[in-house]
């Protein structure tokens, strides 16, 4: 993460606990926990604000036993130390480490290795009394929101706004939100399989809607053209009406409607 977006998610965080959110943890991978910051995060609310991050083995210094060492370096060690257990919830190996990291005061380090993966997964916490279990529950919401986003930009034409205008921006990716919340329910409640999937059954059913209603307004339309010509007539009985030249102007129009070609109708009617 480049030092101008690090400044510009920061203020952004800055303005939600200035606005009342009250966040306790903040989540980042590994391409975004840059030790810069993860420096500005813990500035923001030091004694209520912590974050949960995927960190890579770069050089960054933490120091161990007294002396700076990097990633790789606190790896070899933790792993000659055997420290390493198993967790029986989410069955990684895995080892825990309290150290100073600078500008950011002590920090959880976690090291895991999970079934079937070869390399070592490094995770950081700078809430020291979190376990590795409760880590590993916030960390993993990254893949709801990824997934979130995905399916935001894949049915919901998220970023595809051309407006340059910000408040215009804001309420677009506004409206994306509140239509995934509505589609998020109503797939959890009918149990579909897909967003997709439900995005198109939405769409169908409002285009079977739309139809439906254009029947009801020329049919409508039809009724109250019968109204008025009885109401022209004045009064009459039915034998006397159905001999009228008003009945046979009406019978000829829902004729040509429903023995024609109703879709033709619509369409004009439309």
């Amino acid at each position: 993460m480049r030092a101008n977006q690090i400044d510009q998610t920061v203020a952004m965080m800055k303005r939600t606990v200035k606005h009342g959110l009250r966040v306790r943890d903040v989540l980042a991978d590994s391409g975004c926990s840059s030790q810069g910051f993860i420096q500005a995060v813990r500035q923001i609310r030091p004694q209520a604000m912590h974050g949960v991050y995927g960190v890579r083995k770069d050089q960054r210094k933490y120091e161990y036993q007294g002396v700076a060492v990097d990633a790789k370096t606190l790896l070899t060690q933790g792993q000659k130390a055997g420290k390493a257990s198993r967790c029986r919830e989410l069955n990684p190996r895995y080892f825990e480490v309290v150290v100073p990291y600078e500008g950011v005061g002590e920090a959880q380090w976690y090291v895991c290795r999970f079934p079937y993966a070869k390399e070592w997964r490094l995770f950081l916490s700078t809430d020291t009394a979190l376990s590795l279990v409760k880590m590993m529950e916030i960390y993993t919401v990254r893949w709801t929101i990824e997934g979130f986003f995905k399916e935001m930009k894949q049915h919901l034409r998220l970023g595809r706004c051309q407006s340059r205008d910000f408040d215009a921006q804001i309420a677009h990716v506004t409206l994306r939100g509140i239509t995934y919340i509505f589609l998020a329910y109503l797939r959890r409640i009918d149990a579909y399989e897909s967003l997709g999937l439900l995005f198109e059954g939405i769409v169908t059913e409002l285009r079977e809607k739309n139809v439906a209603e254009r029947w009801w307004a020329l049919f409508e339309d039809l009724l109250q053209a019968v109204l008025s010509s009885v109401a022209e007539s004045g009064p009459m009985d039915l034998q006397q009406f159905q001999q009228s030249p008003q009945y046979a102007a009406l019978k000829e129009r829902f004729e040509k409607f429903f023995l024609g070609n109703p879709r033709r109708s619509l369409d004009m009617a439309g």
